[in-house]
Order: C-alpha cells, then sequence, then structure tokens
C-alpha cells in the first residue's frame, strides 16, 4: 500500500487554502471534508462560508464533528448573517482565507487522491497566478463515471496574455479545483459582477492576463450530477435564476452573463475588444455541450430559437457552432453523442479546435 505524503516529506511548500462555499447540503458537505482529510497531512487548511441557509445549523454541527475528528486539520468556519449569494461568498472566502492560494470548491463535489499534492506541485511555477485541472464527472446516485474532462494531453504552461486569459475562461466555469493566487485575487474584489454565478471567470481573466496559469493534467476533482441547486435564492441573482430550476431562459441568462463578464474584464486590459471576441469565438468552438443539453429538452423549433439567441451573443463567430447545430438537428442528440465520445476516446482529450494550447511544462516535483 502506498505511504500518502505528509507535511514531513515534502518541506516548506506553498500554502493553499480550501476554499468551500457552503448552502444547504450537509450531507454533501461532509462526504467532501472526508475527501480531504484522506488526502494526510500537508501545507494546507480548509475554509467554509455557510451563506445562510435553511439547513445552515446541520451544516454547522457536521463541520464542528469533522473538526474535532481531525484536530490536526485547521478548519475555519464562519456563518453569513445574510444570504450574500454565490459570487459575494467567494469573495468572502478570499477574504477569509491565509493561504498564498485559494482552491475553491464546490460542497457538493469531492476531491480525488493526492489531488492538493498534484495543486501544490503546480504552484513551483514562477509567478503563477491561476491553476487550472483535469476533473471527473459521476453520477451521484450509482457513482458510475460519467466522463473525464482533460482539456490537453499533458500538463501546460500559459505565458500571461489575452490568448492563455481566453483559452482558460471558459475552462473556468466549473469552479471546484480551480486555484489562484489569494493576494492578487483579493486586491480584484468588486460586486460589480454579483448575481452572475461567474465570479471565477473575472478572476481567472484578470490573473491569466498579468501571470502565467498552469494546466494540471491528471484530474483532481470529482463533479457529481444530479444534485439540486439553489442559484437564485439570493437577492443579487433572483432575477437571472430560480432554486432547483432550469429553464431555457435560465440557461440563456447564465451564458448571458458570460460574455457580460468577459466584456467587464476587456475595460482593464490594453485591446479589450479582441479578449471578448476571443472568448466568443473559444465559447463557439466548443459550444457542443450547451447545444446538446437543449437540444435534448426542446422540440425542434425552441431548440432552433435557443440557437439563434446564441449566434446573437456571438457563437454566430465559428462554423464549429453551425455544424453541431445542424447535425443535433437532423441527426439527434444520441448519434452527436456517440461520435463526441468516439473522438475524446480516440484522442484521450478534448480536441483541439484552436485558440491558445499553452507550452509543454516541465516535469512536476
Amino acid at each position: 500500500m502506498n505511504k500518502q505524503p505528509t507535511i514531513t516529506d515534502k518541506p516548506n511548500r506553498t500554502r493553499i487554502s480550501i476554499c468551500i462555499p457552503a448552502y444547504n447540503r450537509p450531507t454533501e458537505l461532509a462526504e467532501l471534508l472526508e475527501s480531504i482529510a484522506a488526502q494526510g497531512e500537508g501545507p494546507w487548511d480548509v475554509v467554509i462560508c455557510e451563506d445562510h441557509s435553511p439547513r445552515g445549523d446541520e451544516i454547522e454541527s457536521v463541520v464542528i464533528r469533522f473538526a474535532e475528528r481531525n484536530p490536526w486539520l485547521h478548519v475555519s468556519f464562519e456563518r453569513n448573517a445574510r444570504n450574500l449569494g454565490y459570487d459575494a461568498n467567494l469573495r468572502q472566502l478570499i477574504e477569509r482565507a491565509s493561504g498564498e492560494f485559494t482552491m475553491f470548491v464546490g460542497d457538493d463535489d469531492l476531491l480525488l487522491p493526492n489531488s492538493l499534492w498534484h495543486t501544490i506541485d503546480a504552484t513551483s511555477h514562477p509567478c503563477v497566478g491561476v491553476i487550472l485541472r483535469a476533473w471527473l464527472s459521476v453520477d451521484k446516485s450509482t457513482g458510475e463515471t460519467l466522463e473525464e474532462f482533460r482539456y490537453f494531453s499533458n500538463d501546460r504552461v500559459f505565458p500571461a496574455s489575452q490568448q492563455s486569459a481566453a483559452a482558460l475562461f471558459r475552462r473556468s466555469i466549473f469552479i471546484s479545483g480551480l486555484t489562484v493566487r489569494r493576494d492578487a485575487a483579493h486586491a480584484l474584489a468588486t460586486a460589480d459582477l454579483d448575481g452572475t454565478l461567474l465570479y471565477q471567470l473575472y478572476l481567472v481573466a484578470e490573473l491569466a492576463s498579468n501571470h502565467d496559469s498552469y494546466y494540471v493534467s491528471i484530474p483532481t476533482v470529482t463533479r457529481r450530477e444530479g444534485g439540486e441547486h439553489f442559484f437564485g435564492s439570493a437577492a443579487a441573482e433572483k432575477f437571472r435564476f430560480a432554486p432547483r430550476e432550469l429553464t431555457v431562459q435560465h440557461s440563456l441568462n447564465f451564458i448571458l452573463g458570460i460574455f457580460q463578464v468577459a466584456e467587464y474584464s476587456a475595460k482593464q486590459m490594453p485591446d479589450g475588444k479582441k479578449f471578448v471576441q476571443l472568448v466568443q469565438k473559444d465559447f463557439a468552438r466548443y459550444s457542443y455541450p450547451m447545444l446538446d443539453i437543449q437540444a435534448r429538452r426542446s422540440s425542434g423549433l425552441r431548440f432552433a430559437r435557443y440557437a439563434l439567441e446564441l449566434a446573437r451573443m456571438g457563437m454566430k463567430r465559428s462554423a464549429y457552432f453551425w455544424l453541431y447545430f445542424v447535425a443535433l438537428l437532423f441527426l439527434g442528440p444520441r448519434t452527436c453523442a456517440w461520435a463526441v465520445r468516439a473522438a475524446k476516446h480516440l484522442l484521450g482529450h478534448t480536441p483541439n479546435l484552436g485558440g491558445s494550447t499553452g507550452l509543454p511544462a516541465k516535469p512536476r516535483s
């Protein structure tokens, strides 16, 4: 049996604060915390901000019991006096964190074995501001692995640039395992994007433009599919989303928010218009998943209307978008899903359809 690394095996390493925005999921949070404890002792701590949810008392009990069983792991817990919402709660976590880096983890996701060491090794790259990672998607009910999301075949370094920021932008929507330099992220704090559910994209755009970024090709986190969402509970989110619901309009609101964040971030860049165009092209190239979801849920006419709305938002910038639309409309989602899975299996990672792919990284320690 392999011995888990401990803090004495790898001294003088960067410290990471594992930041968890908690809301209404005590059972899932307990399982996440156990996956953190399973990492062993190391240069990390846990910060949890409970966002004034109906099950806040249960969440606090879970955290207290976990901390008592694992006194070697420093756990900081705070209950917000009011429901701040997802974006503001991320800022709260960054403010409360003490590590050089903060790793965000959703309260219903899990860490994979040794994932923290893989992330800490990536922080050894000079001037790194963002660490992206591969991840797994599993069925929450059965535990069956649904898909492995590997954006590139091996570890990559993305030099600081608008091109790198655009390449990491879409790939940072799923937040768990995403790691950012804490002091730089703290300096960027703003409430202007509250309600979009995409504050991390703003951080990635700003940090990757001005700092190098690193991609870890080993999956570090598991996303559990099939759970409920509670977005829309906070005042800032109500006009875009509704708890436990996912309508076509909610989907369009989310995608519109993506481009609003890109435009907001572009204001701080020398050639912001180019950045927005790069983001639009990248989303268009990889728009298959969002089209596939609606193709499965909607009639042909409603699906066509949805696609036209996306085209108006900027998706029309790539021929891939129209290819996906036509294929889903005439071949159907099942045939298209088979083709996509076959392509990923053959390559071992998501196909590169354009945009920055970074540079090969030196082997991690």
